[in-house]
């Protein structure tokens, strides 16, 4: 499904690669990383590819309906101050979990304001961490290009 806005493009995928279970979330971070990295380059093509990992940021809420959510939150910037944010929410509902939880992968700094974020939902529970679907949100001049990327990526089976 995509949804086009005033402002950016909105696809979600819900394809093997986008539902697919991993022990943490450690192990599909470098991939989805991966792919914001190379598809921002649709958006600019001297996006860096590479960056410096700074510390990492924690926090915590309870929202309106009493449901704790943990964040933690890092950069790879290059030296420019240009590359990814990348935060890891996670719902601690019910207390023994399972819990739901995203992790998201931010571009910064895009030439022309463009802008590219990759959402991957799932839900964890003390033995897996399985995928429920992928969100893009784009907006830039060639943001088709990123769609398509990304439609290849989260829907195509045997990916």
């Amino acid at each position: 499904m995509a949804v086009t806005g005033d402002t950016a493009t909105f696809v979600i995928a819900a394809g093997p690669r986008a539902t697919r279970s991993v022990a943490t979330v450690d192990d599909i971070e470098p991939e989805l990383v991966g792919f914001v990295r190379t598809a921002v380059r649709w958006l600019d093509p001297r996006f860096p590819q590479t960056g410096r990992r700074g510390p990492r940021e924690r926090g915590a809420w309870t929202d309106d309906e009493q449901v704790e959510t943990e964040m933690v939150q890092v950069e790879e910037l290059a030296p420019d101050g240009r590359g990814l944010r990348i935060i890891r929410l996670y719902r601690i509902t019910p207390p023994d979990g399972p819990y739901a939880g995203a992790i998201r992968i931010i571009a910064l700094g895009a030439a022309n304001n463009a802008r590219l974020e990759l959402r991957w939902n799932f839900v964890a529970s003390e033995t897996e961490v399985r995928g429920t679907s992928a969100e893009l949100t784009v907006d830039g001049a060639r943001h088709v290009e990123c769609v398509e990327d990304f439609r290849s990526w989260f829907d195509t089976v045997g990916n």
